[in-house]
């Protein structure tokens, strides 16, 4: 009898241990699972979006093109954003954004918010876009442009009228008051204005023609009158570009990680836009996935649809906005992202018809 204890007592610990162990295991994968449900989130698309039939998406990936008629192109250089991002503006936020409360004047460190504008040569991207279109469009007349070039109205005839027929922009995140209201001119006025990046038009800076120097004046947390400096808004005119050009930057200052479901070209996650106008026609949704601690941003992105990342167009009165979403500069030499940028050069006029 003894020695049947001796033997059923390290059994019965081994089997208590084990159901405790079990107990504690599956609690930590409930709170697990709980917390992915908080802050993991594949927002469906919303029903206030357009959505373009699966034809004419289909049309957009063709290997043949339709017959080019002659256009004139102009890309836009972010020389404005080059001179912020240059041993310049970002020193200061990373001294200023986490330590300052609203209300505090800054006035240390203040040379940090100004800086030389250097006119370079076109990047690697614009370079290897402006070169296959001069080969696969010869009717194409393709020109190369930077902010100040817009912020001095030159992409308009003396008239007022476009210049141009459609605008490209990269990694505008910079500019002046006078190229915003510019390039908004521009799609009025019936021109087509493509946003090959994510994070473009969301601080406001002024240059100094003769100087040739940008200043911030107001976004990216902070702004400066030329004596000191306070917290301040982020995005400068984010109501007013969601109502023309149908998109706002996601995910500033705010640490998320983002998967897209349908990746054509081989995306991975950089600096996106989310669609926050109800009249965006959906050309592509990249079904994304946004994991985020922030709770907010989830709950929006789950009940509010309002996180959707997709390519899209955008009417606005006579000309149209045409959005990519995501960061082009990482993908620019895949043979799909490259095709689907002719497309949409070639047939986003006629795409709905």
């Amino acid at each position: 009898m003894n020695r049947l204890i001796v033997i059923l007592i390290p059994l019965l610990m081994i089997i208590i241990v084990g159901v405790l162990f079990s107990v504690i295991v599956t609690s930590q994968h409930r709170i697990h699972a709980q917390n992915s449900i908080s802050y993991s989130v594949v927002p469906s698309i919303p029903n206030k979006f357009k959505v373009l039939g699966q034809e004419q998406r289909q049309r957009l990936f063709s290997s043949s093109l339709g017959a080019a008629k002659q256009l004139n192109i102009a890309f836009i250089l972010p020389t404005f954003t080059e001179a912020a991002y240059h041993n310049s503006f970002y020193p200061f936020y990373k001294a200023y954004q986490k330590s300052i409360k609203p209300g505090v004047n800054i006035t240390h460190n203040l040379y940090l918010l100004s800086n030389n504008v250097i006119i370079p040569n076109p990047d690697d991207e614009t370079r290897y876009l402006t070169k296959h279109l001069a080969s696969l469009f010869p009717s194409f007349h393709v020109s190369i442009l930077t902010d100040a070039d817009v912020d001095a109205q030159s992409i308009f005839f003396t008239n007022g009228t476009n210049k141009y027929d459609t605008l490209v922009l990269r990694h505008q995140e910079y500019v002046t008051q006078q190229e915003y209201d510019n390039l908004k001119k521009f799609v009025a006025n019936g021109g087509t204005m493509i946003l090959l990046d994510g994070n473009t038009l969301y601080t406001l800076v002024g240059y100094d023609r003769i100087m040739q120097t940008i200043t911030l004046i107001r976004g990216h947390l902070f702004a400066f009158n030329g004596r000191s400096a306070w917290r301040s808004i982020n995005e400068t005119w984010a109501n007013e570009t969601s109502k023309w050009v149908g998109s706002n930057f996601l995910c500033f200052l705010t640490p998320c990680r983002i998967t897209f479901a349908t990746n054509p070209f081989g995306y991975n996650q950089r600096e996106e836009q989310y669609l926050s106008n109800p009249n965006d026609t959906i050309l592509l949704n990249y079904n994304a996935s946004v994991l985020s601690p922030n709770p907010k941003l989830a709950k929006n992105a789950t009940l509010d649809h309002e996180r959707v990342i997709a390519a899209y167009e955008l009417d606005y009165k006579k000309g149209r906005v045409i959005g990519l979403g995501i960061y082009s500069d990482d993908i620019y030499l895949k043979q799909n992202f490259v095709m689907f940028f002719d497309h949409l050069l070639l047939e986003t006029r006629n795409i709905n018809n």
